[in-house]
């Protein structure tokens, strides 16, 4: 029985309508989902950006971010209200994608201004994923959940194939020599070898993540997201559920499309019923107040959402998020107020309404 319900949002700029909300923006999202049943909220701190004020001199710290203006207040006033109105609060981050200039790693590209996602391998690396975890920990204690990214880690740079060669030499694997398409992509399904090893690599991490944070007196859930690929005619996942659940007991998975216009059943079985059928405490992702400009909509919006409840309910979910509850006149690439009047709704809060409406009429919550 899905057990929470609730909005994913970020507070980092550049992201969206909500990392530049006021308290009063935040009070009232947070009614509007008190009032029509909803009782979780998951927030993105640390995407392509940092939406909290860290001391880790090498995360970006914009001054004009609410949250960071207020010394991180504003984010403890959220989890405050949210907790008084029976909403669970989950923090999520980010640990490969970071602004090349302030993180001061040159990437292997040669890249050196704009963002860049690192993986684990690369040297350096891993350690500031460990102290990120552990600084937001230390920071947010009461948080009810964690969820850790790993977003696109799946490149086999040079430096990467004789780690891997090494891991596969071990397990009677071919190399990676044998296998070279450059670039690789763990989310295509001809390179087994490739995406177990990378999925090796992702749980070393998650386990020093996990020693850190509850070094700090952290004890909520702990939880990673595990992307998919969905293309025409096939549809991939970056992790096996099977070798992340037994590697990684205890921790949650989160799981995410937002493309229910196609691949509706793939989505289901890789997205809900893999990660339930090896264990796994499941967390779904869909669209919810996203415009996601990069392509136009086949099927209403609505339609979207109704498709998301339905599946969640059935694949028997511990917890559907929706990403986005409103809309930004300034153009970014997750919800923008032009786009979404395009698909029929005058401005952010009337569409995030509407989606309370549906969540309010179809899903039955459990405590």
């Amino acid at each position: 029985m899905m057990r929470e319900c609730g909005f994913w949002e970020y507070a980092t700029p550049g992201a969206g309508a909500c990392p530049y909300y006021a308290q009063s923006d935040w009070d009232r999202l947070l009614d509007d989902m008190a009032a029509y049943g909803m009782n979780s909220l998951a927030l993105g701190i640390k995407g392509f950006t940092t939406g909290y004020r860290s001391t880790l001199p090498w995360l970006d710290q914009d001054p004009t971010c609410p949250i960071i203006q207020t010394d991180n207040e504003l984010l403890r006033h959220v989890m405050r209200e949210s907790r008084r109105r029976g909403i669970k609060v989950w923090l999520a981050a980010v640990c490969t994608h970071h602004q090349v200039r302030e993180f001061g790693i040159a990437p292997p590209n040669g890249q050196t201004t704009g963002s860049f996602y690192y993986d684990p391998d690369y040297p350096g690396v891993a350690e500031r994923m460990v102290a990120l975890f552990h600084e937001i920990a230390g920071l947010f204690p009461s948080m009810d959940g964690l969820v850790v990214e790993m977003e696109s880690v799946e490149f086999d740079w040079p430096y990467r194939v004789p780690l891997y060669n090494a891991w596969a030499r071990t397990r009677g694997l071919p190399s990676l020599g044998d296998l070279r398409t450059m670039p690789l992509d763990a989310r295509a399904y001809r390179i087994h070898a490739w995406r177990e090893y990378l999925t090796h690599r992702r749980c070393e991490v998650l386990k020093q993540i996990e020693q850190a944070v509850r070094g700090v007196d952290y004890r909520g859930k702990l939880a990673m997201i595990l992307e998919t690929c969905s293309e025409e005619g096939s549809y991939h996942s970056a992790v096996p559920p099977r070798q992340y659940a037994a590697a990684m007991p205890g921790w949650g998975a989160v799981t995410y499309d937002y493309w229910r216009n196609s691949n509706r059943w793939a989505t289901r079985d890789f997205c809900m019923e893999q990660p339930r059928a090896h264990g796994l405490e499941t967390y779904y992702l869909g669209r919810g107040v996203m415009t996601y400009a990069r392509e136009s909509l086949t099927i209403p919006l609505e339609r979207n959402w109704e498709l998301d409840i339905e599946d969640a309910l059935a694949s028997d979910v511990e917890g559907l998020w929706f990403f986005g509850a409103d809309s930004s006149d300034k153009e970014n690439p997750h919800a923008w107020t032009p786009h979404l009047r395009a698909m029929g709704f005058p401005d952010g809060r009337t569409a995030r309404l509407r989606l309370l409406e549906l969540v309010r009429s179809r899903c039955n919550l459990t405590s």
